[in-house]
Parts: structure tokens; sequence; C-alpha cells
């Protein structure tokens, strides 16, 4: 691939490099989408658990410890996480003049699900089972993807209309590619998956009010404990770990429209009290809710 100034690659670089330009890691106003930004090598100093998701490194390098295996990636090398997991992750590579610069993006559950379902006839056999994360040289057409989804997340007509479809492309190429594999094994899939989309439509639906597996399961029509353990396989993450995240995802949308307190947000979206709120809400993006609110609203375009 030709790195002129009109590739995929070149565009997307400097778009993360305007966005990102704090050290560390900034968060754009769609949700599960992040930027990182790093002049010099580093060790991050506490274990993150991350849901399924993409990184693509734009520049520089970068290694990650997954479990039991440790992953190296560089420009046009994108890690594909299939299940959530703890990660401890090293930039060995990056310099004022060059900064390690990646973009990294959770893939929605509830799209994974439904995307499954629609590509159960169509998608590549597995080759010898599941693998939990999987690196790869990055698809142009994702990195195409994303030079349209960055400036759609800019402006609020475009997050309601472009966002989401360029969301939806992403996740399907991915699935269509080799990482599919990394993702999930299409043959537990095809037998799993519906049954598993009318659990995630009760939770999307009803995340304000008290949930538990056993309603969840019937939901699905399973078993409690088959039903925790499919919705893992399926979703990437345990059903619980959805329903938290579908709430702090819902009371960051309500924070960043500004006008209610934290303790407001915490009982709107069925946390059972401010202080599990604001723990369960810094745990997931790295500072407490009324900080973080203010801090991203200073980030963003004034047309937001």
């Amino acid at each position: 691939m030709t790195d002129g100034a009109a590739s995929p690659l070149a565009r997307l670089r400097g778009m993360v490099a305007e966005r990102a330009v704090d050290e560390g890691r900034t968060d754009a106003i769609w949700p599960g989408l992040r930027y990182y930004r790093f002049s010099s090598p580093i060790r991050y100093d506490k274990t993150q658990t991350l849901a399924p998701g993409i990184v693509v490194v734009l520049q520089g390098r970068k290694s990650a410890r997954l479990g039991a295996s440790t992953f190296s990636y560089d420009e046009m090398s994108c890690l594909v996480l299939g299940a959530e997991t703890r990660c401890d992750g090293t930039v060995v590579e990056a310099s004022p003049g060059q900064p390690y610069l990646a973009i990294h993006m959770d893939l929605p559950p509830e799209l994974l699900v439904k995307t499954f379902i629609a590509l159960a006839d169509t998608a590549p056999a597995p080759n010898g089972g599941t693998v939990p994360n999987y690196v790869a040289p990055v698809d142009e057409r994702v990195l195409d993807a994303f030079t349209r989804l960055l400036p759609a997340t800019d402006h609020a007509i475009d997050r309601a209309t472009i966002a989401p479809l360029v969301v939806e492309e992403i996740v399907v190429r991915l699935l269509r590619s080799d990482a599919a594999s990394a993702i999930r094994d299409a043959a537990a899939i095809k037998r799993s998956a519906a049954r598993i989309q009318k659990a995630v439509q009760l939770i999307q639906q009803h995340f304000r009010r008290p949930l538990g597996i056993a309603e969840l399961a019937d939901a699905a029509a399973m078993s409690p404990s088959h039903f925790a353990h499919t919705f893992r396989e399926v979703a990437g993450l345990a059903p619980m770990h959805f329903l938290r995240n579908t709430r702090l995802d819902q009371a960051r949308v309500l924070l960043l429209a500004g006008g209610k307190r934290p303790g407001e947000v915490a009982a709107m979206t069925g946390f059972d009290s401010a202080a599990h709120f604001t723990r369960e809400f810094k745990r997931r993006y790295g500072a407490p809710p009324a900080q973080y609110a203010r801090q991203l609203a200073s980030a963003q375009p004034q047309s937001i």
C-alpha cells in the first residue's frame, strides 16, 4: 500500500493526531471510541479490562499481554479483541517527533450479535475453534471506514444518522475477514445468536430496572448456567457486564447533555447508589462522572 497524502492511513493518522492532542487517552464523544498519543515509550501502570474491540496502530509500536499471550503490533496492524479481557500494555516505540498514535473502538455486543445472525450462513468456517485475540494487517477498507467515522462523530445529526452506519460497516468487514475467528466461532453463533439477541433487547429496553440472570435466561429460553456461558461466548462479555456497560453508556449520554448531577444520572440509569455509579464510571472511563463530562465537553468541537 502506498502511504501517500490521499491514502486512508495518512488521512486517519492526521485525524487522530489532531484529536489526540494530550498525552495518553482521549475519548471521542462517540461511545467506545478513543485515541491514544504517547511521545515516549511507556508501560501502563495498571491492568485494564477491555471489552471486545479493535485497536489500530497508526504510528509507533506496542505490545500487549492478554492472559497468557503477548501480542506485538505496529503501524498498519490491528489487534482484534474477541472477548472481554484483562490487558497489560507497553508502548515500545514512540518519540516526540513521531509519537505513538492509535485508535481504539469497542465493538458493541448488540451489533456483533445482530451481524452474526445476518452472516450466519455466509461466515467463513472457523480454523480450529475460536481464538480470543488476533493481530493482523488492517484491511484498507476498515481504515477508509474510520476516516469517514471520525468526522461523522463531530456533529449531532451525523452521529445520529451516518456514524451508526459506518460502525456497522466496520463490524461487518471484520466479521467477513480472517479476524472473524478471533471474534467468534461461526457454528456456535448460528445456533445461539438469535436467542441471545432476545436477552440483549431486554437489557436495552429495561436497563433502568433491576434485571437478574434468571429473567434474562428466561427471555432466551435457556437455563441460567447455560445462558451465562452462551451469552459470553456470543457477545464477548458476561451478561451482567453488558447490563452495567449499557447503564454506563446511557449515563454518559445524560452527563454530556448537561443539566443533571451525577446522583440524578445514577438513579435514572439503574444504579443502586451514587457511590456505586461513580466507582463503576471511573473504572470504565478513567475519571469521575462530573470531571469526565467537563473534560470531554471542553475537548469537542463547538458544533456537537
